[in-house]
């Protein structure tokens, strides 16, 4: 929808229509009295004079009409010819340049606070997409991002912002879509909603389309790609505070070399808990093993990756095979129970 197709007069004009509808079910005789008659005038003018510079021919035509409209009110509020000479040459003037000046300032703040709010989550370099779409004028309109994580993997977002009832666009939420290229049934989108003014960093979003948990709130959250609600909506596990998973515990449970440093262990174990899958080297009797961590709360453990992210137990990390074998088929055992669990829900 581009500026041709999107009348800004008529839509405004329409709001204060809209707004007489809801009033007369309630107030009968409302509509015809003088305080709603200037309450109208005044925003009759207020549109008028926003849109006065427009160069859309059909916003120009809607301008004409409004003109009318506005004279009409004024004769029956004015019926004194000088009164409304007056008003027209000294007051409307007057409050049209002190709404022009709030009006700009009020963009203004509200477009660097939605600037603010979308570069704390990630979405960075979009000042010129924002304030073109804002400058259209419509009620509601998305922007497009897209970035490379890796080579083979890129992250697509559509934004969504609509008006709130003071005029003022608010982000609603985004979809968040994760291409695999490698290998494409890694492939899956979700929306995500900035309730409150709240929305789920890019990075975050990026984790949970991967698989992994985060904590939120005290609490950890993680996707269920088994499960679907009806609007198509990846289902959200919750695992609350009193479910008992801590990760720190859980980390520092394991011979890992990064703990011997406060600096690391602290940075490891913020980074679990926004949903990171991070890198650690294990040590067992002085030999040293690179591989990747991520947590687990549903199991109340971490997972552990091989250089090759080839899920793995942690005697195999530590190079006891005896004692992996036994570790794999217990876990492998529990989570073909859960799995099974699952599909019992979901048919």
């Amino acid at each position: 929808m581009d500026s041709q197709q999107f009348n800004r007069v008529e839509h405004e004009a329409g709001q204060w229509r809209s707004r007489e509808e809801r009033l007369a079910k309630i107030f009968s005789s409302a509509l015809a009295s003088k305080p709603l008659l200037a309450e109208k005038l005044r925003y009759f003018d207020r549109i008028a004079a926003k849109y006065a510079e427009t160069r859309d021919q059909d916003e120009k035509f809607a301008l004409r009409v409004l003109k009318q409209e506005r004279r009409a009110i004024e004769r029956k509020l004015y019926p004194n010819i000088w009164l409304r000479m007056i008003r027209r040459m000294l007051v409307v003037p007057l409050r049209s340049n002190i709404s022009s000046r709030s009006q700009a300032r009020i963009s203004v703040q509200n477009s660097e606070e939605l600037l603010a709010q979308l570069e704390g989550a990630g979405f960075t370099g979009l000042s010129d997409k924002l304030n073109e779409a804002m400058g259209k004028g419509h009620p509601e309109f998305s922007i497009p991002h897209s970035y490379y994580v890796e080579p083979s993997k890129r992250m697509d977002f559509d934004l969504t912002f609509a008006k709130d009832g003071q005029g003022n666009t608010r982000l609603q939420g985004y979809k968040a879509h994760f291409y695999n290229e490698v290998k494409p049934e890694e492939s899956r989108g979700q929306y995500f909603s900035a309730d409150s003014g709240k929305c789920l960093d890019t990075k975050s979003s990026l984790n949970l389309l991967q698989g992994r948990a985060l904590e939120q709130d005290g609490g950890w959250i993680q996707l269920d790609f088994n499960d679907r609600d009806a609007m198509g909506q990846y289902r959200m596990k919750e695992f609350p505070a009193a479910y008992g998973f801590d990760i720190e515990q859980q980390v520092r449970n394991l011979p890992i070399k990064e703990l011997h440093d406060q600096g690391e262990a602290s940075g490891l174990v913020a980074a679990l808990r926004a949903g990171s899958c991070q890198a650690v080297t294990f040590i067992r009797d002085g030999n040293e093993r690179r591989c990747f961590i991520e947590a687990n709360p549903q199991f109340r453990c971490v997972n552990i990756y091989d250089g090759h992210f080839r899920k793995i137990t942690l005697a195999t990390a530590m190079g006891n095979r005896a004692v992996e074998l036994l570790a794999h088929r217990s876990i492998q055992q529990e989570e073909e129970k859960i799995e099974k669990r699952t599909r019992m829900r979901i048919s």
